[in-house]
């Protein structure tokens, strides 16, 4: 098991939860979701003294990315994402840089695919497709650790959107159930937006799992 550091910075104008995972032995970190504010997780990973290693993306939405270029610049990093997300990280449309009208785009340089390991910050990470918010959305979970980032999929009392461009609600409640739900209940969830809470809590209250709503 990997000695991480989970930090959430909350950035841009829709208050993203930015997430900086560090490994506190090799000084390693891993940027998920970097939103704007590119300046602050400069400053936080210097003071830290962290070397980022990659960019992961949870999807293609401009609140998730908005700060990828600039760090791409800064440290040579490569960004990773779902093959199912790259049309959406590459048009104004999809993303919604056009409906915040600061169209921009990014060019991730790698794909995950569904149940794909990786190892990086010395421990394995498990990607996990989760369509419905948009059609690659993905969590990236943490097993050892029993960590799980899940973007826009599922929130602390709730889901995601599905009413922007390829949003399926039921295949979204399908993703969390199906993908989510059968991971152990002290599993630590950071999602994409608002407070952190367990795969244990959500499955207990969770109207939208419940089938309450």
């Amino acid at each position: 098991m990997a000695d991480l550091e989970v930090t959430g910075l909350v950035l841009g104008m829709i208050e993203t939860n930015t997430y900086i995972v560090g490994n506190r032995q090799t000084k390693e970190a891993l940027l998920i979701d970097p939103s704007d504010g590119a300046d602050r997780i400069i400053g936080f990973l210097a003071e830290k003294e962290y070397r980022p290693v990659a960019i992961y993306l949870t999807h293609g939405h401009d609140d998730h990315f908005g700060s990828v270029n600039e760090l791409k610049r800064e440290y040579g990093l490569l960004t990773y994402i779902m093959k199912e997300e790259e049309e959406f990280v590459q048009s104004v449309n999809f993303n919604l840089s056009g409906l915040f009208r600061h169209p921009r785009v990014t060019e991730p340089e790698m794909f995950f695919v569904d149940g794909q390991k990786v190892r990086v910050l010395g421990t394995e990470m498990t990607a996990i497709l989760t369509p419905g918010h948009t059609p690659g959305g993905a969590c990236f979970y943490f097993p050892e650790e029993k960590l799980l980032f899940t973007g826009d999929t599922l929130f602390s009392g709730s889901v995601g959107r599905s009413d922007f461009p390829g949003g399926d609600g039921r295949l979204l409640i399908r993703s969390v159930q199906e993908k989510l739900m059968p991971l152990p209940d002290d599993v630590r969830v950071y999602p994409g937006h608002g407070p952190d809470t367990t795969i244990g809590e959500e499955r207990r209250y969770n109207p939208y799992i419940r089938g309450t709503i």
